[in-house]
């Protein structure tokens, strides 16, 4: 494949996750066709179908892009902070507002969640991804733990999967909850997570 089409590719794929993500947000996962992706993003389902054979496989990289973009930008701000007064506490705030920012993508994640309960290629989908997407997560958490000058007092796995079902299930309160001031919720729930499982570096 020459590089100019391997970069259209590139840039149709994109389009299709962006279209995706906007499709499944208002219309849930099930209900969205592939013909109300294609009609949203401005394809045939041609296109479609010379990227992704289903759903699922779709939705497999959209899962992948969004949880790679959301962990490069933390990485990102916790580096910024790292020379705050309170370095923990900025941390928190600012990774806070990233995911309040990132919340439709939550929303339609955890949707999907809730189907992968009753749909077999939901499920085998999110038995791949789960342990992968807690493993990057647990490499963050120590890496941020080092630039903000404390120490993980609990599995970096187990803290990973505390944050990720925390996350998930403030996602949804506030989703239920109308006229919560953005992100507070999540700010004060992360930084209470964070000083129970972490100490000062000796």
């Amino acid at each position: 494949m020459s590089a100019p089409t391997t970069r259209r590719r590139a840039v149709t794929v994109e389009r299709l996750l962006d279209a995706a993500l906007e499709t499944f947000a208002d219309t849930g996962f099930a209900a969205a066709s592939v013909e109300d992706i294609c009609r949203r993003g401005g394809f045939t389902r041609g296109a479609f179908y010379s990227s992704f054979t289903t759903k699922h496989e779709l939705f497999a990289a959209l899962m992948t892009r969004e949880t790679a973009r959301d962990l490069a930008a933390a990485e990102q701000l916790v580096a910024e902070v790292s020379g705050a007064a309170d370095p923990l506490v900025a941390a928190v705030d600012r990774v806070a507002g990233l995911l309040n920012a990132s919340r439709t993508w939550t929303l339609v994640l955890t949707e999907y969640q809730l189907l992968a309960a009753r749909d077999a290629d939901a499920a085998r989908l999110l038995d791949r991804f789960s342990a992968g997407m807690a493993a990057q997560v647990a490499e963050v958490l120590v890496r941020a733990a080092d630039t903000l000058g404390i120490t993980l007092t609990a599995p970096a796995a187990d803290v990973a999967h505390a944050f990720l079902a925390l996350h998930h299930g403030l996602a949804l309160a506030s989703a239920s909850t109308p006229g919560t001031p953005a992100g507070a919720i999540e700010r004060t729930a992360f930084l209470a997570l964070v000083r129970g499982v972490t100490a000062p570096t000796p």
